[in-house]
């Protein structure tokens, strides 16, 4: 009986494999970030509910794949086929929109980014995260270090003034509560000279980059697996077609063993049998 390409199927094995640890680790990530997602966080609540989907369909997909593959099964690995054939264009698709909606994106955040600013210095949750963004990028306010108005926080002081003066600047910082610089009462402080907008920024862009990444990579990945799966059937159609029994000629089957037979019985005189036609 004839054999599948051994080269083939271990490729196509590896390949199921791959997919089944990336959903796991995928799974993983999903199961870990839930508890630390609240209700109130849509965009993070969508981002998750996609990428357990996702992880959810590859571990799935990965298993199909490995049992068609294994059973030699054509219905399976068509199954497999289509499956992840509309996975590939889902995601290419999706990966295009992000590219483009990218540009219109960020441009969208720049222009909002006083608005976000206000809402965020209102909310003293909010505060605490800019200030642990201030500590992390070195950096103070979101516009600038007047949107704190005259509570500076310790966060904005600039702690490498000795090592790197030119991340610093001195400010005068009023303690009744009154205008910046327009107090008798007040004291300089050396802050951290750039603002942590253009740092949020970036990190916006770096999400957008991530999502990109997410959606052509799988694409791209499904892709390959549409090829391997397309050869693979092939292959075991093939060998599948050298496998059917010889056609029975006359509701017989002429084989070697009958032929001698016959010439054994013409040989000794005997009248064949009516067996034969």
């Amino acid at each position: 009986m004839a054999q599948v390409n051994r080269c083939l199927k271990q490729l196509f094995f590896g390949f199921n494999m791959l997919l089944g640890i990336a959903g796991c680790v995928l799974l993983v990530l999903g199961m870990i970030a839930a508890p630390h997602n609240t209700e109130h966080d849509q965009g993070e609540s969508i981002g998750l509910t996609w990428i357990i989907s996702t992880a959810v369909v590859s571990v799935l997909l990965s298993l199909l794949g490995a049992y068609g593959a294994y059973r030699e099964n054509i219905v399976i690995l068509r199954l497999f086929l289509g499956i992840i054939g509309f996975g590939s264009i889902l995601f290419l698709i999706l990966g295009c929109k992000v590219a483009r909606s990218m540009p219109e994106a960020m441009q969208l955040i720049k222009e909002n980014l006083p608005a976000i600013t206000s809402e965020m210095m209102a909310d003293a949750e909010q505060r605490q995260t800019i200030m642990a963004l201030q500590v992390q990028g070195k950096c103070c306010g979101i516009m600038s270090y007047r949107d704190w108005e005259s509570n500076i926080p310790e966060t904005c002081q600039c702690s490498s003034f000795k090592s790197d003066p030119s991340q610093c600047m001195e400010v005068q910082m009023t303690k009744d509560g009154g205008n910046w610089g327009r107090s008798d009462k007040s004291e300089m402080m050396w802050i951290y000279r750039e603002p942590c907008g253009p740092l949020i920024l970036e990190n916006f862009d770096s999400a957008f980059k991530s999502v990109l990444g997410f959606f052509l990579g799988f694409g791209l990945y499904a892709c390959i697996g549409q090829v391997l799966s397309g050869v693979m059937i092939r292959q075991v159609k093939k060998v599948q077609s050298t496998d059917v029994p010889e056609p029975i000629e006359d509701g017989h089957r002429f084989t070697p063993q009958f032929q001698a037979i016959r010439h054994v019985e013409g040989v000794a005189g005997v009248e064949p049998t009516t067996f034969y036609p």
